[in-house]
């Protein structure tokens, strides 16, 4: 593939650690987190920051290697719910990540009624008073 030859390689630049393109590339692809990634190629995570700022190729190639896992998930989830057994977890998936669908539950709140709240306030009193509780200090 063009665009992987022309991203992979190796590079060094001055006081710093040679990085393999092809190895980056391939870390990215298959889903590492760029902590993950720096870990693999014995880097430091502010280093894979200041590479992608810096140095162009990386920052092309990282997110190529990115974009090559995407498109290869992606792929693979569009098989798996359109393929001869489809797969109805990755149909619904799919379709609530790219068609707008999304679980939700209605509830009809037109409710209509009386209410009615009857007070017994002779016995409410009786019962502080009970309570040995002064109803006229409250």
């Amino acid at each position: 593939m063009r665009l992987i030859h022309c991203l992979t390689g190796v590079i060094e630049l001055a006081n710093t650690k040679v990085i393999d393109y092809e190895k980056l590339y391939n870390l990215a692809k298959i889903g590492l987190s760029e902590e993950q990634i720096a870990t693999s190629l014995g880097i430091s995570a502010s280093t894979v920051t200041r590479r992608k700022r810096d140095d162009e190729q990386f920052d092309r190639t990282l997110k190529a290697g990115k974009q090559a896992g995407i498109d290869a998930v992606t792929n693979a989830l569009f098989e798996g719910a359109t393929g001869d057994k489809p797969n109805t977890s990755a149909q619904i998936f799919f379709l609530k990540n790219r068609a707008g669908w999304r679980d939700k539950t209605e509830v009809d709140a037109n409710l209509s009624g009386d209410v009615t709240v009857n007070h017994d306030i002779d016995a409410a009193l009786q019962s502080l008073k009970d309570a040995g509780i002064d109803p006229t200090k409250l």
